[in-house]
C-alpha cells in the first residue's frame, strides 16, 4: 500500500506533518502514536519464548522484499507493520529465559531520553551545534572518574561507539606517548601492545586497525581464574623493551566476560615504572584497565559489605568483597573503558573511555587546518578536534546520563547483586538436579557467568574432570559443542524454549587448552529463583533427550 501521489499543498503539509517534528512541536502526538503503533506491532507477534518467532502469513508477502524503493511512499503504519518480520530469529532480552551473553534489557527513562533528545539531532563532536548536551559527556565523565578513585577535576572522558572504540583510544594514546610523531611520519617498526591471553579480540583488532599490527600484540598467560599471571606480563614487557621496540601500552583485566576477573592495577603500573626506569625510557607506557564490563562493580566500593543494607546472601557478599578489592586498584590506571550497554541497562550503542589525566585527549589532537569548516567556534567545547568519529550522538550521551541517574548507585547495586543471587541459584539447582549429567565448573567467578560442562552419559570425567587430562578435555569439548549445535537447532514450543550461550574458552587448562562450556549469563531483574530452576530443567531435558537419540546413532562419536 502506498500513498497517493501528492496532488497539491495541503496534502503535503498533511504527509509532512505525520513523519516530520513541526518547529512548534505541536504534532508530537504523531510521534507518540507511531511508537505506540511500533510497539503494539512487535509485542503482539513476540510469542511466549525467549527469541522472537517467524511467523508465515498464508497469503502475504514477506516484507522483506528485493531491496527496491517503491516510487510512492508507503505509508507509516505499513512500514510499521513489518517490524514482526524483521525481528524475526532475534533476542528478547526482557525474556526470564534469555540468559545469553551480557546483554541487560535498557531501561524506560534512557530509551525515552534518546528517542526525545534524538528529534533534536545534537552531533557530539562540536559545542557550537550540541552546545549543552556535551555537558551530559562530561558529567558522565566525571561521575566514573569519581567512582574509580580519579581526580574528578583533571581526568576527563569520551563516548565512543563500543568496546573496541575504548580500546582503539587507550592504544592510541599510548602510541602517541612512545612516539609523538607517529600521526605524521606514521609508526615505527617493533610498536607492542601488551595484554593477556583471556582478553577480548577487540583489543587485538585494535591493534590491527591502528596499524600496530597483531603479531605485535602480546598475550601475557592467565592464571586459571583468568586473572593475569604478572610475572608472565612481565617478561612480555621485558621482552618488548630489550629488542630496542617501543612499548605502547599495557592492557589489564577489568572484568573478563568470562568470570569476571580483575587485575590488580596496583602491581602492574608499579611494574611499568620499574621497568620504565630500569631500561631509561623516555616516556611512559599507557596502563589501560578494559573494565567493560567490570566498570559498574565501581558501584560497591563505598558499599558497606558488613553492614550489607541490601541483604544479599553471604555467597554474593564474598564475591562482592573480592571484586571490590581487586577494582579499587583501577585507579592506578592511566585509563579504563565502560559499555553502558552491556552492565548499565542502556540500549546499543553506549561506551565511554575516561582518562585519569584528561589533557592525554589532546595528544589526539589533528591538525586545525584539517577540519574546517566544522568547527567554527573556537570557544566551544569540540571534542571532534580530537575524537574518532566525526558523528557522535550527544542524543546517546544525555540518555546515558539521565539514565544512570534514574538507577543511582543504589538501584545499580540492587541490579546487579540480583544478577549474582540468581547465578548462585542457578548453581544450586545444578548441584541438585543434574547428577552425572553436567556441573558448574566455574566456582570461584567473581561476576554473574555460570559456566555448565556438561558430560557424555557414563563418562568418567563426569565424577571429577582432570584439567591436565587434554585427550580428555578435548573429548568433553567435542560432545559439548555438538550438543549446544543440537540444542540450537531444535524446534521446541515456545512456552519450552531457553536461550543461553557456548563459551570455547571458560578458561584454559594447565597445558593452555580451551575449557569448552556452556554459558548461562543473565542480567534480567525478572529472573528469579524459580526461573533459574526452571532453565536447568529445561536445559537438563534437552541434554538428556540429546543422550537418548543423537548419541545413539554414533555420530557424535564420528564428529571427534
Amino acid at each position: 500500500m502506498t500513498t497517493d501521489s501528492f496532488g497539491d499543498g495541503d496534502e503535503f503539509e498533511r504527509w509532512r506533518s505525520g513523519l516530520f517534528l513541526r518547529p512548534d512541536g505541536t504534532n508530537a502526538d504523531a510521534l507518540v502514536e507511531l511508537l505506540r503503533r511500533a510497539l503494539d506491532e512487535t509485542l503482539s507477534h513476540q510469542g511466549e519464548g525467549p527469541v522472537y518467532p517467524r511467523t508465515r502469513q498464508e497469503g502475504r508477502r514477506s516484507p522483506l522484499g528485493d531491496g527496491r524503493l517503491p516510487e510512492s511512499p508507503v505509508t507509516a503504519e505499513t512500514a510499521l507493520s513489518q517490524l514482526r518480520w524483521w525481528l524475526a530469529g532475534s533476542v528478547k532480552v526482557h525474556h526470564q529465559m534469555f540468559a545469553k551473553n551480557i546483554v541487560p534489557p535498557p531501561s524506560f527513562v534512557n530509551l525515552a531520553a534518546l528517542c526525545a533528545v534524538s528529534l533534536f539531532m545534537p552531533n557530539g563532536v562540536t559545542g557550537e551545534d550540541a552546545a549543552e548536551t556535551l555537558s551530559a559527556e562530561l558529567s558522565s565523565a566525571q561521575a566514573l572518574a569519581r567512582l574509580a578513585g580519579y581526580d574528578p577535576e583533571r581526568a576527563g572522558g569520551l563516548f565512543t561507539f563500543g568496546g573496541t572504540g575504548t580500546n582503539l583510544y587507550a592504544i592510541n594514546v599510548g602510541i602517541s606517548k612512545a612516539q609523538p610523531d607517529h600521526a605524521e611520519r606514521g609508526i615505527e617498526p617493533g610498536m607492542a601492545v601488551v595484554g593477556s591471553w583471556p582478553a577480548h579480540y577487540s583489543q587485538k583488532s585494535a591493534c590491527a586497525w591502528l596499524g600496530i599490527g597483531t603479531r605485535n600484540y602480546i598475550s601475557a598467560a592467565s592464571l586459571p581464574d583468568q586473572t593475569t599471571d604478572l610475572e608472565s606480563m612481565e617478561a612480555a614487557c621485558r621482552d618488548v623493551l630489550a629488542r630496542g621496540h617501543r612499548l605502547a601500552c599495557i592492557i589489564g583485566a577489568g572484568g573478563t566476560t568470562s568470570n569476571m576477573a580483575v587485575d590488580d592495577f596496583g602491581e602492574i603500573a608499579a611494574m611499568r615504572d620499574r621497568l620504565a626506569a630500569e631500561y631509561g625510557l623516555e616516556y611512559t607506557p599507557h596502563v589501560h584497565a578494559d573494565t567493560v564490563i567490570g566498570w559498574a562493580y565501581l558501584c560497591f566500593i563505598d558499599y558497606d559489605l558488613h553492614k550489607n543494607p541490601l541483604g544479599f546472601s553471604p555467597p554474593v557478599v564474598a564475591k562482592l568483597s573480592r571484586l571490590v578489592e581487586r577494582l579499587k586498584t583501577v585507579r592506578h590506571a592511566d585509563s579504563f573503558g565502560t559499555d553502558f550497554h552491556k552492565t548499565g541497562f542502556a540500549p546499543y550503542t553506549s561506551s565511554m573511555i575516561v582518562m585519569r589525566e584528561g589533557r592525554d585527549f589532546s595528544r589526539l589532537r589533528r591538525d586545525g587546518g584539517a577540519m574546517t569548516p566544522l568547527f567554527h567556534d573556537k570557544d566551544a567545547y569540540n571534542p571532534g578536534t580530537f575524537t574518532l568519529e566525526t558523528s557522535r550522538s550527544a542524543a546517546n550521551m544525555v540518555a546515558t546520563w539521565v539514565g544512570l541517574q534514574t538507577l543511582g548507585k543504589q538501584g545499580m547495586r540492587q541490579l546487579l547483586g540480583h544478577a549474582l543471587e540468581t547465578a548462585e541459584a542457578l548453581r544450586r539447582h545444578i548441584n541438585a538436579l543434574a547428577g552425572r549429567d553436567a556441573t558448574a565448573i566455574n566456582r570461584h567467578s567473581y561476576g554473574p557467568d555460570v559456566f555448565v560442562r556438561c558430560y557424555p552419559p557414563d563418562d568418567p570425567a563426569a565424577t571429577e574432570e582432570e584439567f591436565d587430562d587434554t585427550s580428555s578435555v578435548r573429548r568433553v569439548n567435542q560432545y559439548i559443542s555438538t550438543l549446544f549445535a543440537w540444542l540450537s537447532t531444535q524446534r521446541v514450543p515456545d512456552a519450552e524454549q531457553i536461550a543461553v550461550s557456548k563459551t570455547s574458552a571458560a578458561f584454559y587448562t594447565p597445558a593452555g587448552e580451551p575449557v569448552v562450556a556452556l554459558r548461562v549469563y543473565s542480567l534480567n531483574p525478572y529472573f528469579s529463583d524459580a526461573h533459574a530452576r526452571e532453565l536447568v530443567v529445561r536445559l537438563l531435558r534437552g541434554k538428556r533427550q540429546f543422550d537418548a537419540t543423537y548419541m545413539r546413532t554414533g555420530a557424535c562419536e564420528e564428529a571427534q
